[in-house]
């Protein structure tokens, strides 16, 4: 009975132990050109590509479709109040979609709900931070969403920098 219970709070141990793709730590993107610490599962694959007015980096999870997050920079061509405007038109004016709902509107950022028919929802999010001569959007990737990932990521692009202590 009791190499039973060792092997049962062993496996418990064990379990809470394990490494969990929800779990997001700092990860800082200065090699990728972004001045910025968000927060991210432990392994992910991230890729920088050069799209000629701006660049793109992908911060995705190895180990699930939960999170994936996409940062596009550079030279900053409107302050941030038309550039969120710009992207929710943006959003608004794509035919498949039956509605886009705003669910959460910050003045830097916004969640939103996108609805094809009663059947399919969408949540995503975008983050619009100008520093200086530079524009960064930080925004949902390419994926079905639930609201609550959607919101777990906005959060996680707040940058650690701007946190306050």
């Amino acid at each position: 009975m009791r190499l039973f219970s060792l092997f049962i709070i062993v496996l418990f141990v064990t379990a809470c132990g394990s490494s969990d793709d929800n779990y997001l730590k700092p990860r800082n993107l200065l090699e990728y050109g972004i001045p910025y610490t968000i927060l991210a599962p432990d392994s992910v694959d991230i890729k920088k590509e050069n799209l000629v007015v701006q660049e793109e980096v992908i911060i995705k999870s190895q180990k699930s479709d939960d999170y994936e997050v996409r940062v596009y920079f550079g030279a900053a061509t409107k302050d941030v109040v038309a550039t969120k405007a710009e992207h929710l038109n943006n959003l608004k004016s794509i035919s498949v979609y039956t509605s886009v709902n705003v669910i959460l509107d910050e003045p830097n950022g916004f969640i939103y709900e996108t609805v094809i028919d009663s059947t399919l929802h969408n949540f995503g999010f975008r983050r619009i931070i100008v520093q200086g001569d530079k524009e960064y959007i930080f925004q949902s990737g390419n994926g079905n969403y639930t609201k609550e990932q959607a919101e777990e990521m906005y959060q996680a692009t707040i940058p650690q920098e701007m946190k306050k202590k």
